[in-house]
């Protein structure tokens, strides 16, 4: 009996292109919220040129611009609006704005109302640099091993890879029929109480691309119509947790919570599955109130404000 993950489709590279002068030009369209801040374009002051160091030194100033609107994030600050952004890294708002766009359209940074957080892109990012996933595992760890010897049964770990949900961590149960789930092994999104946990938390657009690729189904049980999981959907989000009965293996049934990091983004999926068998009267009992417990420590463990 095996369990749900997920695969992304790679993105793909933009060509680099020159840099160009600096010119008062602003972008095509704003948000209102930002008008004011963006389209200072009588600024009078001269940008200060990015340090590059030695006369061998290939720093490209533009990517430096960038890259010190991330690191600004280092240092405790949550949310900045352009105005502050172009005021720490010294360069004039209409630069900063431009900047801040680029990096907000490949998903390394996240708008909430005029103010800018780092956004979930950088966890995709764990091939390269594994310290947020092994952060997640270290913080997952324990209440792992409760879970499992609480229940017996298969408890695991889910994270969101593209379109698909990739098992990060997990630990098997005992009884001789169980749920196998290997780690690496991934999953599509539409199916299975982790997967769905996951997809919940998706934007509308990638909610639509996980639909409109989604493949054939597993089981009886799984949900091939779009209103139908949509209305399943909206549900997991409003209750706080996920079920899945059957819908990826006919034998096999699930919960799942969800686990938050600091800034407040589902970055995992914490589940609990077993036999058919034994599932009855548990998923929605013990099962389920144990999961959502133990989700709810990991987030505050990874620095996700409790209510």
């Amino acid at each position: 009996m095996t369990t749900d993950t997920a695969d992304t489709p790679d993105t793909p590279d933009t060509p680099d292109t020159p840099d160009t002068p600096d010119t008062p030009d602003t972008p095509d369209t704003f948000e209102t919220s930002e008008t004011s801040e963006a389209s200072e374009t009588s600024e009078t002051s001269t940008e200060p040129t990015v340090a590059t160091g030695p006369a061998t030194d290939y720093t490209v100033g533009p990517v430096a611009a960038a890259l010190d609107i991330l690191l600004e994030f280092e240092n405790g600050q949550r949310e900045l609006r352009v105005a502050d952004i172009a005021r720490r890294i010294g360069v004039t708002r209409n630069k900063a704005f431009r900047l801040i766009k680029t990096l907000e359209s490949r998903g390394f940074l996240q708008r909430i109302g005029d103010h800018y957080r780092v956004g979930s892109r950088l966890l995709t990012l764990s091939e390269v640099a594994v310290q947020p996933i092994e952060a997640l595992r270290a913080a997952a760890q324990p209440e792992l091993e409760t879970l499992q010897a609480q229940t017996n049964e298969t408890v695991y770990l889910l994270a969101p890879l593209g379109m698909e949900a990739i098992c990060i961590s997990r630990i098997e149960s005992t009884h001789s029929l169980r749920i196998s789930v290997d780690v690496g092994k991934k999953r599509p999104l539409n199916a299975g109480a982790g997967q769905k946990m996951l997809l919940s938390g998706q934007d509308e657009q990638r909610l639509t691309q996980v639909l409109r690729h989604r493949g054939p189904a597993f089981t009886e049980h799984t949900i091939t119509d779009e209103a139908e999981l949509r209305r399943q959907l909206e549900e997991i989000r409003q209750r706080g947790y996920s079920l899945s009965l059957g819908e990826v293996d006919a034998g096999a049934g699930a919960v799942a919570a969800p686990v938050y990091d600091y800034s407040g983004d589902m970055i995992a999926a914490l589940v609990i599955g077993g036999a058919m068998s034994r599932v009855s009267g548990n998923v929605e009992g013990a099962w389920r109130d144990s999961v959502v417990s133990a989700a709810h420590r990991i987030s505050a463990t990874l620095g996700y404000p409790q209510k």
